[in-house]
């Protein structure tokens, strides 16, 4: 093909005691398209239809243990959890030594747990491809996928054999991975400095306000979606990328982080910019609510709420005054610790668009709580700017465009 630089090399896992035929029949069909295959197998037993260029010996061996040892165990999370942590170390040896190009992986649910999480541990922008069975719909994409892009496509068959149905879903992953593989050949520089940006739909007018005129003015925005994921995989590519400077527009990530909710980015969030000393400019967007999926997910002590029901699988719970206290104070310390410049600015009517002062739904003293503990808790060094606005307003976007260019010496 034009423009196509012949053999890539990439990588296959799977576990050939179950999937051999299926393996070598995806090897097969990139082989065909002018691409080296590694064959990389995790699985635990000898029944292999022909052999791997990686064998689960050495995965096992990498692991400080033996395939023999292995077999040996009668649980197969406590074997999974051996092959996985050999596997992590060989492929990234595999990929630090650029001996590969991209993963593609095809298992079950034991042989998708452990593939996924080798891919995990690739960078994001490494072409990295999971075939799976049905269990990933069943229990969800998350633990799969994590804060990393990875393709995943059900198989919709159990892949138990070649027949038609699984033939198709082979064809498709292959073809998937190989046009990974050549676009990413594709080099491109970015000369423009980069921003990073968390924000969610209660936010939005601000933020897109905000990247619009920072992209009048030279910078790259790129957006994170603060459900939990997004503030992990923000924190990621601020440890990985250039990042010049981060404009925080959703905190809720701490308040469910602290009280149960599912859009928790864990104990980390709000760290990485700090740690790294990139200005940052903090706001308290949708700092108010906890999420959680369908109403049934919301756990009994906070079903007397005022309940927002976003859509089907998204609820919020507002916090009361206390846990805003307690969230506000759990924000100030991170940011004392921060190495680089911190500017905190607050829009003194409303946080989000659920909030808006003056009507039934605006908590004035839940969110003057948090103004006084975040205050009283923040370091006298870090300036904090209240503005008479609402958060989506023209007025708020704009003195947060000003005060990020003053952060970043423009």
């Amino acid at each position: 093909m034009e423009g196509m630089q012949i053999l890539k090399t990439i990588l296959c896992i799977a576990t050939l005691d179950t999937k051999g035929p299926e393996a070598f029949y995806i090897k097969g069909l990139i082989e065909k398209r002018g691409h080296k295959v590694l064959v990389l197998d995790i699985g635990s037993f000898e029944n292999s239809p022909f052999p791997a260029d990686i064998t689960s010996d050495e995965i096992a061996k990498e692991a400080g243990s033996s395939i023999e040892q292995v077999r040996k165990i009668e649980m197969a999370g406590q074997a999974a959890e051996i092959m996985t942590s050999g596997a992590i170390k060989k492929v990234k040896e595999l990929y630090d030594s650029r001996k590969i190009n991209g993963v593609i992986a095809i298992g079950g649910g034991v042989g998708s747990s452990v593939a996924s999480a080798v891919m995990r541990e690739l960078p994001i922008g490494f072409p990295k491809f999971l075939l799976s069975s049905q269990k990933i719909v069943q229990s969800g994409i998350r633990g799969y996928v994590g804060s990393k892009d990875i393709g995943i496509m059900p198989s919709v068959a159990d892949i138990a054999g070649l027949n038609r149905l699984t033939k198709s879903a082979l064809k498709n992953a292959a073809g998937a991975i190989v046009g990974m593989v050549e676009f990413s050949e594709e080099v491109e520089t970015y000369p423009k400095p980069l921003v990073s940006m968390s924000m969610l739909g209660s936010t939005t007018g601000c933020g897109l306000e905000v990247k619009s005129s920072l992209e009048e003015k030279g910078f790259e925005v790129v957006v994170f979606h603060s459900i939990g994921v997004g503030g992990k995989t923000l924190e990621e590519v601020i440890m990985n990328y250039p990042v010049q400077g981060v404009i925080e527009l959703c905190l809720n990530e701490i308040g469910n982080e602290l009280f149960g909710g599912m859009a928790s980015a864990g104990p980390n969030r709000l760290e990485a910019a700090g740690g790294k000393g990139i200005p940052q400019i903090i706001v308290p967007g949708h700092v108010r609510y906890c999420q959680f999926l369908g109403p049934e997910t919301v756990p009994d002590k906070y079903k007397n709420r005022s309940l927002i029901y976003h859509h089907p699988q998204g609820t919020a719970v507002p916090l009361n005054s206390d846990e805003m206290a307690v969230v506000a104070k759990t924000i100030a310390l991170k940011l004392n610790r921060a190495k680089g410049k911190v500017k905190v600015l607050i829009p003194l009517n409303g946080f989000s668009a659920w909030d808006v002062k003056g009507t039934k739904s605006y908590d004035a003293e839940g969110e003057r709580t948090f103004i006084e503990s975040l205050k009283n808790n923040l370091n006298p060094s870090i300036p904090v700017h209240e503005i008479e606005a609402h958060i989506n307003d023209h007025k708020f976007s704009q003195e947060l465009v000003q005060e990020f260019l003053k952060s970043i010496g423009q």
